[in-house]
């Protein structure tokens, strides 16, 4: 038989008396709390009842804890580790003395267990907030609705409803500290919930927990499973772009630096890229063509690719076309650096090139990318 054994615990540790009620039908089901850390750790003890009693901590100076301790032992209390902020008492005497005479005086540990829940919500809270800020970094990234296309929308999604839950047990351990100290003032003894119904409630809590946890680590598989990449010699004709060989025969023919082809599947997107790229003489082409759910999406992506070549070239010169062939489309060009934007219902066709060929040169070839492709 174990002599040691894990419990799943109450988890609303504002609650101190549901808390104490659960330790001691523990202790009359021969079970004495051991640690208490992710789940509740108890040794085996002869089945007894007893009182417990969860004693605020770091209310008292050094020497007042000591003298403290001695007075409870004296009175017939147990030490027996801390847990949260508090500290543990078990007593096995029936006839010894409450570690409180009344509830006034309790009131005033559970006064300064107050202060302190505060102060720790509120550097959790600013801790907490900032680590969420990180994760939203890419909305200022210039590339959001891509970011959001490509399976970040289920990360924020997360981050929203932790910050959310975690914000909301912040506010309910500081109201359930301020309601039982002002119960204690009034007078009135610590209520006591059932036990079994805090323990129901903290298991649904962690099914729903991992649950969440098992969705993103899934998520995030996917969303590393949907990606590929490979040389370009290897890609699948035909290409989802009009390359380099077709834009600029002679800077094509020198060996290129780069030739890559990737692609992503997504719930919301099907992205093709192909990346061309020599040093020099220098001669470029990134070339991007996304399939997207919705027609509004794709509009979110054309204005955001077109944004972005805006702000790397602010003076660029820029032609929007009226081509029947594109629902949308423009050229930009600021010297050898040049882009082609184009939307085709759900279809985005991006295509930035540093040569000196005009794009505009070349609408045919894009055209028929984008009909080829649907």
């Amino acid at each position: 038989m174990k002599d040691r054994r894990r419990f799943l615990a109450p988890r609303d540790l504002w609650d101190a008396g549901t808390i104490e009620a659960w330790l001691e039908e523990k202790a009359a089901q021969g079970w004495i709390l051991e640690k208490w850390g992710i789940s509740a750790r108890f040794e085996r003890i002869d089945p007894c009842r007893c009182r417990v009693r969860l004693d605020p901590k770091d209310r008292r100076n050094r020497q007042q804890q000591a003298e403290a301790e001695t007075l409870y032992r004296d009175m017939g209390w147990r030490w027996n580790g801390t847990l949260w902020f508090y500290d543990v008492y078990y007593c096995f005497d029936p006839t010894a003395s409450d570690l409180y005479t009344d509830p006034e005086t309790q009131a005033w540990a559970w006064g300064k267990l107050l202060k302190r829940a505060l102060w720790r919500s509120g550097l959790s809270g600013l801790l907490l907030l900032l680590w969420a800020a990180l994760q939203f970094d890419g909305l200022w990234s210039g590339h959001a609705v891509q970011l959001f296309l490509m399976g970040m929308w289920a990360i924020w999604l997360f981050v929203i409803l932790y910050v959310v839950r975690e914000v909301w047990e912040a506010v309910r351990t500081v109201w359930g500290i301020r309601r039982l100290k002002r119960r204690l003032a009034a007078g009135v003894p610590m209520e006591r919930g059932d036990p079994a119904r805090a323990v129901r409630r903290q298991r649904i809590r962690q099914i729903a927990d991992w649950t969440a946890i098992a969705l993103l680590a899934g998520w995030i598989l996917v969303i590393a499973c949907g990606r590929e990449e490979m040389p370009l010699s290897d890609a699948p004709s035909p290409l989802p772009c009009v390359a380099l060989e077709a834009l600029d025969p002679e800077a094509a023919g020198p060996e290129l630096d780069i030739a890559r082809y990737e692609t992503f599947d997504g719930l919301l997107i099907q992205s093709r890229r192909v990346t061309q790229f020599r040093w020099q003489p220098s001669a470029s082409v990134q070339a991007e063509l996304d399939r997207v759910a919705l027609v509004s999406f794709a509009e979110a992506l054309y204005r955001e690719r077109v944004g972005a070549f805006l702000d790397a070239w602010p003076n660029a010169e820029v032609r929007e076309l009226t081509d029947g062939r594109f629902d949308q489309a423009v050229v930009i060009g600021a010297g050898k650096n040049q882009l082609f934007a184009a939307r085709l219902g759900r279809m985005v066709l991006t295509e930035r090139a540093e040569t000196d060929t005009d794009l505009m040169d070349h609408l045919d070839g894009f055209a028929a990318v984008l009909v080829e492709f649907q």
